[in-house]
Parts: structure tokens; C-alpha cells; sequence
């Protein structure tokens, strides 16, 4: 075990051996959650697991921010927060981020960091507002198709530009380290090959999601919920791990499931069968929530065995394509489908994860010196699926309170102490990875059965059995509790539905029935 080498170049140089608050992770939560405990005056080391520090799951949101609207208000949004999520969320939690996310939005995103939304002079203060499935009214910013990035990159130069933190790319937070009496003070990080040993008084987990435990998927490889297994190896309570969200438009093609934005259906797309007929059986049609559009295409392309479903936005020219949704048009080109002149071939895919470590509404977890925020923290925000485009809010309104929740001061590391679970595990085998995202995605994908659950488990049982030592363990971890929790789950809610005789949810008109218009 090693202090952070003293040869670290001259821009981390303010870092010795000890900081106020630790963030790990570099997407919009653990910028946000930085930036608001440097503000306070503390002293911040910012980890990222990657050496690209914009490199996060921030960078590939594409269809917007939830803003607001002439035709919009706090309880509006939260009421439209809720019915998406089947109901099962908090309403303190939906009513806090439509009271504060929209400020937040306008004074740090729009005027003080100048993020490039596109603009729309007749449209609201200039700004170009659209609609995304399950909201009532336009209210979502953007940059073209590509607005995760625009704000990343803000995000990130003004961490770069903040004297109090030291930014440590490429350093992998291995285990937690914890007092005696249970309390997190640091973390073991992997970092310039070798082991180093950060201390502070608060640790903030913003390390993002979990959706490349599946074969299919819209994330990054390395979203595999770290943060999950390094926060319940410290004793912190996680909620809600089944309810893991399958975006219904992938790009549907032989290799990575590019993400087709909501913000497509949102500007006039609509879903169709092989034949061209609509199919999404429901009083908001292409727009509905995610998990009725994600079931529905399944359901279709079980019943026609069509290997996808088509996203019609032939509607719009070749020329305003091309100018508002300009990466994924060059993406589908590249792939052979132009989308001002046929439908663009969509399926599922895992995209988002709904629970995860439980947190209140300042960020804390239930273990003294820990903090989550964003995809990893489970705030109650989404219930049982989560409304389009609450993601990245989200992430700025609970990074910004965690990180000024973390920078109170508090009692400083007195020692021994010990990390949760391994720092240095031994690497696994590339197939040992893909036989762990076949089983997520056949056992605890779209449509999920008791059975099927069962078979899981003992699938992950003869991993764990010959890979738990290794790098694989931590995901095998928080993949056992995706699958036990779905099991012990029998009700059908949301993004998690069982076909084996579940309780059935309330039926789709009678959860949208008082929505206006």
C-alpha cells in the first residue's frame, strides 16, 4: 500500500494525503457534487475511472434536460415523475427536484457555464423546447442529440478550473475504507499501478449505473454498478435493483446497440410493425413510458417474429434530421438506413437503472461518511421506471446537495481501519463476462418468470463459484441482487414484469387517465 505518488503532475499537486470530500465518479453527479463542496470551501479529490475524465455515461445522453415550459409547473412535473413511475416513487422526492432542478439548470448550466442549447427565438427565454414520452407538456432542453456531452464538457472544464479539487483520472476505486466503528474515511484506489490510499472525512459515490451487466445494452462497458458493490461491502442498504429500465429504441444492428433518442418520437416519430401498421396499444401511443413501449415492441416482435420494430420519422426532411438529431443520423447512415426515406430498425436494451443505494434527500447513504448520488443512489425519484429525461437532472440536483452535505465539517479519519471487500482482485477472462451478461439478459431481461429467476441464480452460482476472486466478483455481487430481488418480487410494476402470476399493474388508461390534453 502506497500514499498517491508525490511525482502526480503539477495540477493534482494540492493534493497531499487527506481531503475534505472524495468523489468518485466524473459524470454530471460527481461534477456537480464536487463543484457544490468546493464552493463550500473544501478540499475535493475528484476519482474517474477512466483516464479520460469525460469519459461517463453523462456524455452519451442525447435527447435532453427537464427544464421547464410556459405551459408548465413544479407539480406538474412531479405529478408526470409519478405516473411514469407506476406510482411507486416518493412524492417528496419528485416534488424536490421539480421545485429545485429547473433553477439549478438555469443558474449553473445556462448562465454561468453557458451550455449550448440549441435556441429557438419565438420559443421559451429563447431556448427550443421539446417533449419526450410520458410528459404532459414541452419542457426538455437540448444540444442537437448530443446535449450528455455538451454538458459534460462544461461540467468538466470547471472542475479543471476549480483550485480545490484535485482531478485523479484512470484511478479505479477498488474498496472503501472504513473505521472500526463502521464510518467511511477514504477509499483504496487503483492508480498508477499501484495501490493508493486516499483519505477523508466524507466519501461521495457518483459512479453511475449498471446496464453493461446485460449482452444488450445502451451503456458503456464499464457501467457494471461499482458503486453498488463497493457501498453494500461497507454495509449501506440498496432498494430496488430489479427495476432496471430497457430503452425501447436501440439502433438495431449487428454490433453495439446505439441509443435512438426518445427526443425522436418526441419531434414526430412513430413506432411501426413489418407492415407499417402502428402497434403501441396505448392512449399516448409512441410516447408512452418507457416500459409500455419497451413490452410492446417485445410483444410485437414475439408475435410477427420480426427481429425488431421500425421508428418512422420519415415525416421530417433529410435537411432537419440532419440538424437536430445530427449524431444519430450520421449513425444510422453509416449503417446503411437513411431516416428521411425509410423507418430506422429499433429493439430494447438495457439502459438505466432505477434503484440502487438508498439514499434521503441530501445524498446520505445509511453508513456515517458515505454519500451517492445519481444513477448509483436510489433516491426514490423514479418509483418503478423512470420519466425520460430525469436522469441528468437528477444528477446535478443530488450531486450539488451531496456535495454540500459532504463539506459540513466533521470529524477527521482517527483510525484503524480496514477496506471493504478487495482492492487488488485478479483480472477474469473475457468470456467469464459475456456468460454473466448472457444470464442477465435471459433471465432478468424485459419479461421476467420465477422459474427463469431461479435459473439464474444458479447460473450465477457457478460463476461465483470460479470467478467470485476475481475482477467478475464485484459485478457477480450486484448482479445476484438484480435477480434475488425480481424474484421475491412477484407484483408486475413498472420496468420489472412478471408473466408467471405476479400481481398485474393498474392498466395503462387508468394511469394516464387525468393527464391533460
Amino acid at each position: 500500500m502506497t500514499d498517491l505518488p508525490k511525482t502526480a503532475p503539477d495540477r493534482y499537486a494540492n493534493y497531499a494525503d487527506y481531503a475534505d470530500v472524495i468523489v468518485i465518479g466524473g459524470g454530471v453527479a460527481g461534477c456537480a457534487a464536487a463543484l457544490s463542496a468546493a464552493r463550500r470551501g473544501a478540499s475535493v479529490v475528484m476519482l474517474t475511472k477512466l483516464p479520460d475524465p469525460e469519459e461517463a455515461n453523462t456524455r452519451y445522453a442525447q435527447g435532453g434536460i427537464i427544464y421547464t415550459g410556459p405551459d408548465d409547473s413544479p407539480d406538474l412535473l412531479a405529478r408526470d415523475i409519478l405516473d411514469a413511475g407506476a406510482w411507486a416513487g416518493d412524492p417528496e422526492a419528485a416534488r424536490l427536484l421539480a421545485r429545485e432542478g429547473p433553477p439549478l439548470v438555469k443558474r449553473l448550466l445556462i448562465n454561468e457555464l453557458s451550455v449550448p442549447f440549441d435556441p429557438d427565438e419565438p420559443g421559451f427565454e429563447g431556448l427550443h423546447l421539446t417533449r419526450e414520452g410520458a410528459h404532459s407538456v414541452e419542457r426538455i432542453i437540448h444540444r442537437h442529440d448530443t446535449t450528455g456531452s455538451a454538458i459534460q464538457s462544461r461540467l468538466t472544464r470547471a472542475v479543471h478550473a476549480e483550485e480545490r479539487i484535485s482531478l485523479l483520472p484512470g484511478s479505479h476505486a477498488a474498496s472503501l475504507a472504513v473505521e472500526a466503528g463502521g464510518r467511511v474515511v477514504g477509499v483504496y484506489a487503483e492508480y498508477g499501478g499501484e495501490t493508493v490510499e486516499i483519505m477523508g472525512r466524507s466519501v461521495v459515490l457518483a459512479t453511475g449505473g449498471l446496464g453493461g451487466l446485460y449482452s444488450h445494452t445502451t451503456n458503456p462497458p464499464g457501467a457494471t454498478g461499482d458503486g453498488i458493490a463497493l457501498a453494500t461491502a461497507a454495509g449501506a442498504r440498496v432498494r430496488d435493483l430489479h427495476y432496471v429500465q430497457f430503452h425501447p429504441t436501440a439502433l438495431y444492428t449487428t454490433g453495439e446497440r446505439f441509443l435512438v433518442s426518445e427526443a425522436v418520437r418526441g419531434e414526430g416519430g412513430v413506432l411501426r410493425r413489418p407492415d407499417g401498421a402502428e402497434f403501441v396499444g396505448h392512449v399516448l401511443g409512441s410516447l408512452a413510458p418507457r416500459d409500455v413501449v419497451a413490452r410492446s415492441i417485445a410483444s410485437m416482435m414475439q408475435r410477427t417474429g420480426s427481429p425488431c420494430a421500425y421508428l418512422d420519422i420519415t415525416s421530417r426532411s433529410r435537411h432537419w434530421l440532419q440538424d437536430r438529431f445530427p449524431a444519430i443520423f450520421a449513425r444510422c447512415m453509416e449503417d446503411g438506413v437513411d431516416p428521411s426515406r425509410e423507418p430506422i430498425p429499433v429493439v430494447p436494451a438495457a439502459h438505466y437503472s432505477c434503484g440502487g443505494v438508498a439514499t434521503d434527500e441530501r445524498g446520505r447513504t445509511g453508513v456515517r461518511g458515505l454519500w451517492a448520488a445519481g444513477e448509483v443512489a436510489r433516491t426514490g425519484l423514479h418509483g418503478a421506471n423512470r420519466l425520460a429525461s430525469t436522469s441528468l437532472l437528477e444528477g446535478l440536483v443530488w450531486g450539488w446537495r451531496s456535495g454540500e452535505d459532504a463539506a459540513r465539517p466533521g470529524a477527521v479519519p482517527a483510525g484503524p481501519l480496514r477496506p471493504a471487500g478487495r482492492t487488488a482482485p485478479a483480472p477474469a477472462p473475457g468470456e467469464a463476462g459475456d456468460l454473466l451478461r448472457a444470464t442477465m439478459w435471459e433471465h432478468a431481461g424485459l419479461v421476467r418468470t420465477g422459474p427463469g429467476l431461479e435459473t439464474g441464480l444458479r447460473e450465477l452460482d457457478g460463476l461465483e463459484e470460479e470467478y467470485g476472486d476475481t475482477d467478475l466478483g464485484a459485478p457477480l455481487s450486484v448482479a445476484r441482487a438484480i435477480l434475488t430481488g425480481a424474484l421475491e418480487d412477484r407484483r408486475s410494476l413498472g420496468c420489472h414484469y412478471r408473466v408467471d402470476g405476479g400481481t398485474p399493474e393498474a392498466p395503462e388508461e387508468a394511469r394516464v387517465a387525468d393527464l391533460p390534453g
